[in-house]
């Protein structure tokens, strides 16, 4: 049986709930994902376009950069890899609708939570060789995924992986 727990780390979330007019239990939500202090929760609750990070901090953004314009240079077929979570289907609309804006040959797949499980997998992959699809952009899945990636590989698709989960090691 699977069995929930909240985590709750300490703080005043009735007060911070009146404060930003939020409940208690977002309160907590965001006090549970380290956001500190007034300027931060305010940050976190109003931010603007101008408070996000640069997407330049991640790792290898140049070369994925380079890559996806060289596909679109060259009218290679794209398909993104989303999630089906909240996160990873806005990803994939955001990343779908800048793709269609730069002109190019690109569409989606959202895995079935049940029939697909998360994230990339190879009937996923499979599909998109039998498609035609030249190069596969995860959003917010891929990062864990090596034996799915090496059979992307084997049959000749280019990967390029936009994940923000950590690598788990045992």
């Amino acid at each position: 049986m699977e069995r929930w727990v909240l985590l709750r780390k300490g703080a005043d979330f009735e007060a911070i709930g009146k404060k930003y007019q939020i409940s208690p239990r977002l309160a907590c939500l965001i006090r549970n994902r380290d956001v500190i202090g007034e300027e931060a929760v305010d940050r976190y609750l109003n931010g603007s376009l101008e408070d996000l990070y640069s997407p330049g901090l991640l790792p290898d953004m140049e070369e994925a950069v380079q890559r996806i314009c060289r596909a679109v240079q060259e009218k290679r077929r794209l398909r993104i890899v989303g999630d089906y979570d909240i996160d990873g289907v806005c990803s994939t609309a955001i990343l779908y609708k800048g793709f269609k804006r730069i002109g190019a040959c690109a569409d989606y797949v959202i895995p079935e939570r049940i029939r697909d499980g998360y994230g990339i997998n190879e009937h996923i992959i499979e599909a998109a060789a039998a498609d035609g699809i030249q190069t596969i952009v995860t959003c917010d899945n891929g990062i864990a995924a090596i034996s799915q990636i090496a059979l992307a590989k084997e049959l000749g698709l280019e990967v390029i992986i936009t994940d923000h989960h950590d690598i788990q090691t045992n």
